[in-house]
């Protein structure tokens, strides 16, 4: 018998099958392939909570904290010569891709991306995985010319697939439709550090954040030309409890996310951070949108799973 490997239509076919039978889509069966294969992997970080308190200016993730944590793009100042800057974030959701903000694309310009660090003001002491980007995969209905700020989600393939380590490894995928009244949200995003080679670096820092009912979020954004149709239901505001600048203060792309309730080692990922925010207006006096991944599962899943 032949010994060579499956086709990756064929393994496609039979994933979805394997699916079907255990009743389950697919990024819901990868999730719990990835917890199965978590669970083994020793030395893990601990001590992850939904239930923190927040701090001015957000608190300072531990390394390891968010291994799905992904540094993106590069953007250089026309007055300045650096070496490369990261300037989006991402989450690391299978071995081969990243599911990034859309307005990222303008940072792309570095083929680099960055894995398990969470500090780039100082020495880490987990090995960083740089890997290079292959494609970037914009969702269809969005179009790069338009400020609107719909279906700003989009894809990055990366040129190899990662080894899954104690502190790298995929978050899943929020699936279900509905967001309980008790759900804890924390959104994570890299914020200005100190200086570093000439360069204003960063860290990750974590924010405990609060859902604004979409309807009181629209007032917030009427006549905006950002939002022109409303806050639909593809999208989800939060707000903070306390003062925080926006992320272009720092990176952009921030990710909002909540542990899996069967799991302390893996992170839901609920929402990508969407554009339209001023960057002078504080997080605590201002309703922010996300857009809502669990309505984009279907694209998702036919670019990262399909044949």
């Amino acid at each position: 018998m032949s010994n060579k490997a499956i086709h990756p239509l064929w393994a496609a076919l039979l994933l979805l099958c394997l699916c079907e039978v255990r009743g389950l889509r697919v990024s819901e069966y990868k999730c719990q392939q990835y917890q199965k294969m978590i669970a083994s992997l020793k030395s893990k970080v601990s001590g992850r909570s939904n239930d923190y308190v927040t701090p001015s200016s957000g608190l300072p993730a531990v390394e390891g904290e968010f291994p799905h944590q992904v540094r993106v793009g590069q953007w250089f100042y026309e007055d300045e010569d650096t070496a490369t800057i990261f300037r989006c974030s991402g989450a690391l959701i299978s071995e081969r891709y990243v599911l990034v903000s859309g307005h990222c694309f303008w940072t792309m310009g570095d083929k680099t991306v960055s894995l398990g660090r969470t500090d780039y003001t100082r020495n880490s002491t987990l090995p960083e995985l740089l890997i290079e980007r292959d494609e970037l995969i914009m969702h269809p209905a969005t179009d790069e010319l338009e400020k609107a700020s719909y279906n700003d989600i989009a894809l990055l393939r990366l040129a190899e697939p990662v080894t899954f380590t104690a502190h790298i490894y995929p978050a899943c995928l929020w699936t279900e439709s509905n967001l309980p009244e008790t759900l804890k949200y924390t959104v994570t995003g890299f914020t200005t550090g100190k200086q570093v080679n000439d360069t204003q670096d960063t860290r990750l820092v974590k924010v405990q954040m609060n859902r604004v009912a979409n309807e009181k979020c629209n007032q917030s954004y009427a006549d905006n030309d950002y939002y022109p149709q409303g806050i639909t239901d593809s999208l989800l505001c939060m707000t903070s409890p306390v003062e925080w600048k926006a992320s272009c203060s720092g990176d952009g792309g921030g990710l909002l996310q909540t542990l899996d309730k069967y799991s302390d080692d893996v992170y839901r990922l609920i929402g990508l951070e969407a554009k339209g925010h001023d960057c002078d207006e504080p997080y605590q006096t201002y309703a922010y949108p996300y857009s809502k991944v669990q309505k984009y599962l279907n694209w998702i899943e036919s670019v990262v799973w399909g044949p």
